[in-house]
Parts: structure tokens; sequence; C-alpha cells
């Protein structure tokens, strides 16, 4: 355990970190996990915030929910379609729409260390914001062995139409720890930077570290965690859930 927590914490403090919207409709940590070669999975995220914190760009937190169809497209690639969507009291509307590419290099599925990268174009239109293309590329680096999964993802995203086309740094990374069969219990850390050239203040910097489980119910796996927002510009408390089967 003391492996796992200096590991998150070197996350937490050495990259830098955008002011927060609402919880981002993905909170994932990307791991080598992958729709088999021909297979079809269908996965759907859900996350609430209780509340923005005080220095947060925006007041909004509205249930988030996204359907992502992944279909194996090849052997160690995978191709996924997610159509983004936030519901509040008063309304419900769509986000956007999003493209994912993902790799993950041959590597021993028991134990050792693997990489892979995952790609993205999203058309992401928000409430209160103007609609724009946007562009995130994330590597992976994990490390298992019998108990343990270890995982970064130092994510970069660019918007590339509207008026601010700046990249930002958005790293994220898990910590988990194999409780019996397919049980694990885990930090996950995540961290909304500013430009990648110039991170912004501390306070101004979302982060938020979940306590997660993941597991399977029969053949279907579920990632349930509670998350804890750590500055002023964090949301406050956010649940999350995401649930995958395969067809």
């Amino acid at each position: 355990m003391p492996r796992a927590l200096r590991f998150l914490a070197f996350m937490a403090a050495a990259l830098p970190g955008t002011p927060a919207l609402a919880a981002p409709e993905e909170i994932k940590v990307f791991t080598d996990e992958l729709a088999a070669y021909g297979e079809h999975t269908l996965e759907t995220h859900a996350n609430k915030a209780s509340r923005a914190g005080p220095r947060a760009s925006s007041r909004l937190v509205p249930l988030q929910i996204m359907p992502e169809y992944s279909y194996g497209l090849w052997r160690n690639w995978e191709f996924s379609l997610q159509v983004p969507a936030a519901v509040s009291q008063s309304s419900a509307r769509l986000q956007g729409y999003r493209a994912e590419l993902q790799y993950i290099a041959p590597h021993n599925a028991d134990s050792g260390f693997y990489w892979g990268a995952n790609f993205e174009l999203a058309r992401i239109s928000r409430l209160g914001e103007a609609s724009f293309w946007n562009v995130e590329v994330i590597p992976i680096f994990g490390y298992r062995s019998e108990r343990w999964q270890l995982v970064a993802n130092p994510g970069f995203e660019r918007a590339v139409s509207g008026a601010s086309q700046a990249a930002r740094f958005q790293p994220a990374a898990k910590a988990a720890y194999r409780l019996s069969g397919q049980n694990y219990l885990g930090l996950e850390c995540y961290i909304e930077a500013g430009p990648a050239g110039h991170p912004l203040p501390r306070a101004e910097q979302s982060r938020v570290l979940f306590l997660a489980w993941d597991g399977k119910i029969g053949k279907s796996d579920l990632n349930v965690g509670l998350g804890r927002g750590f500055t002023e510009a964090s949301d406050r408390w956010v649940v999350k859930m995401i649930y995958e089967f395969s067809f």
C-alpha cells in the first residue's frame, strides 16, 4: 500500500493543473482493457457532483450520462463511439459526440509493464458554451502484479476550432489492489490542468481523488467511485459509475 500511495501522491503534487467545469463526462483511468477482436461492448458512464467549488468556472453540476459503444477493430485495437448527455431539474440535452481509437501493445496480461494510447476526436456542445471540435491524446503506462495494478494517463487535449486552442494537460492515475477474484479496491486521481506550458496556480486547478471499486456482476464489469475535490476549483463530492457488458 505505501508504494501505491506514494505513486498517487507524486501524481497529485508534481503534475500541473484548468478551472473546473462540472465533473467531466468520462471519469476513467485507461488501462489495458480492450474489446477482443470482433467483440462488441456497451459501456454506460454516469456521474453527479454535489456542488462546484467556489472558484470553479461553472456552477452547473448536472447528472451526466454517456453511453459508449466499442468494437474490437483488430487485435490490440478498439474503436468507440460516445454520446454524452447532461440532465438537470430544468432540462436534458446532448453534449455533442465523440469517437475514440485505443491501442494497447502486446504484453503479458497477468503481470509486468504495458503501454498504449487512446486518441479521441470530439464535437463538444455544453450548455452555455459555444460548440467546438476537440482532440485528445492519452498515453497509457501501466504495471500489474499478482495483487497490484498501477496506471498513469498523462493526457493532453486541444480544441481545434473556436476561440481558445491552447493544449491542456489533464493527467490521471490509478492504484488498485485485488481483494479477491476480480474485485479491486483502489484510488483514482484526476487533475484538470491548464495550458500545457503555463500551469495554473494550485488553487485554480481541479484535483479530485476517488476511492473506487472494480468488479464483475456476472459477465459485466462495474466501476463505482466516490470522489472528493481538494481545491477551490474542484467539485466538492462526486459519485460515478461505469457499467459495461459484452455482446
